[in-house]
């Protein structure tokens, strides 16, 4: 299923970055170069880049802001305003744009669309589109929303791409800025005859807005601009809110980024445990429900409590303030931590109640020894390492592992019958097929020693 895309957009007029109310009333908001950088950090798809002056103006686009936004950006951007040529077309290509938008440029003159897109293909070709409700019909409007045409806007949107505009944004002024939601009705009628893909904008005033974007059209991206620039929305909190509904997203990782994710108790507030996710794990974790991480020694993805049972059910997952770690609040069934505890943490409950790191050492060297042995064979569990046996056992299953056992314990037998010396290589033998099954089952030591004081008299 094709990833729906979320898209700041950035409004510019004299150098600066600006927002109004149907389309008037612009007041500034901050450095587009700025902007553009923290957009691109932090889980944007694309960047819309407009100068919303140029044509009412008629003077070009700023050509050096270009240049400066596309070196601070690793996403695709797209510039418009006061592109009136091919050779426009070229210039802005070449300072770094991936995409350019046209608007009233091709109201003058559409063979403008065909000229470019026969030129530099129709993937950097789109074509924007003002429109508004005029007495119940949907008219396009030029120069920025200032000037009403005689153009329909589904036959106008028709017509785009028919000459070769290979996407559309299509510009609700009815509810620009207005934060009320997007124009549903106008949008579905223009996706109904174009098989384009569509940018929805103009409306955006909450995280359930884009969820009924998406739910209730084909649309294939959101954009927004007051929301994301008050951070009154964050991307990545947007992008985890729609996949928690079942909408797909990209989370704008860079390449097989690693982040921290800290996960914590949704009923105890108890941190579990500290885990890293790249994009795939998050995607999975979404998915599936459950707590899916990367493994840094194994290079791999892993399924916390899929051997063990040891599950972490997904109640809510938050970005911070950076966007650069997760907390992730689970419904815990059975220990996060691999020596059975409930938490990773609870080795510092042990050091606090000593008084100093030498007398906490004497404590861990004190630990039972069939404890530590436990510790070994479930730390090799979770890290495999290549030709271990014990790996070898746990890939054979259980099945294996019993049978093991059984002859560990006939060898015990036999051992007892000949020398005190092979009786003991044989117990020893025989404990450490019986920790290799524990570990395999999802038992737990404490449980085991629990049990034992029971019966202590």
């Amino acid at each position: 299923m094709i990833k729906k895309r979320i898209i700041p957009c950035l409004d510019i007029a004299d150098g600066k970055v600006v927002k109004g109310i149907n389309f008037q009333n612009i007041k500034t908001i901050a450095d587009p170069v700025e902007m553009a950088t923290f957009y691109s950090k932090t889980g944007a798809d694309e960047l819309v880049f407009y100068d919303i002056t140029a044509s009412y103006e008629e003077r070009g686009t700023f050509v050096d802001m270009v240049k400066a936004v596309a070196q601070s950006v690793f996403i695709p951007l797209t510039v418009g305003g006061g592109v009136r040529s091919v050779a426009d077309f070229d210039l802005l290509l070449k300072s770094g744009a991936d995409k350019i938008s046209i608007n009233s440029s091709a109201i003058k003159n559409p063979d403008l669309i065909q000229e470019a897109s026969q030129r530099f293909g129709s993937q950097c070709v789109v074509l924007s589109m003002d429109v508004k409700r005029v007495n119940g019909v949907y008219k396009v409007f030029a120069k920025g929303g200032r000037e009403e045409t005689d153009l329909e806007a589904v036959a106008w949107a028709q017509q785009g791409v028919s000459l070769g505009a290979g996407e559309l944004v299509i510009n609700s002024i009815d509810t620009d800025g207005v934060k009320g939601g997007f124009d549903i009705d106008l949008l579905n009628a223009i996706s109904e005859v174009v098989s384009v893909p569509i940018i929805a904008s103009g409306g955006a005033g909450s995280m359930s807005d884009f969820k009924k974007l998406f739910e209730t059209t084909t649309i294939d991206a959101g954009l927004a601009a007051s929301i994301f620039h008050t951070q009154q929305v964050m991307i990545q909190d947007l992008k985890l809110y729609l996949a928690k509904n079942k909408i797909p997203v990209r989370f704008g990782f860079i390449g097989d980024q690693l982040i921290p994710a800290v996960v914590q108790s949704a009923k105890s507030k108890k941190v579990l445990m500290l885990a890293y996710m790249n994009e795939t794990a998050l995607q999975k974790s979404m998915t599936i429900g459950e707590t899916v991480f990367y493994s840094r020694s194994r290079q791999c993805l892993w399924h916390k409590g899929e051997t063990s049972g040891n599950t972490q059910k997904i109640v809510d997952i938050q970005f911070d303030c950076d966007q650069d770690t997760l907390l992730v609040k689970v419904e815990e069934a059975g220990p996060a931590c691999h020596t059975g505890s409930e938490t990773c943490f609870d080795r510092y409950e042990d050091y606090k109640n000593y008084e100093d790191y030498e007398d906490y050492k004497d404590y861990e060297a004190d630990s039972p020894l069939l404890k530590r042995l436990y510790d070994i064979v479930m730390d090799r569990k979770l890290n495999p390492t290549e030709g271990s046996y014990t790996n070898y056992l746990f890939e054979k299953g259980v099945d294996k592992i019993l049978k093991k056992v059984g002859e560990e314990t006939a060898e015990v037998i036999i051992g007892a019958k000949n020398t005190n010396e092979e009786l003991i290589y044989e117990t020893a033998d025989l404990f450490y097929h019986v920790m290799v099954l524990l570990v395999n089952q999802g038992v737990t030591y404490e449980s085991i020693a629990e049990e034992l004081k029971k019966r202590e008299k």
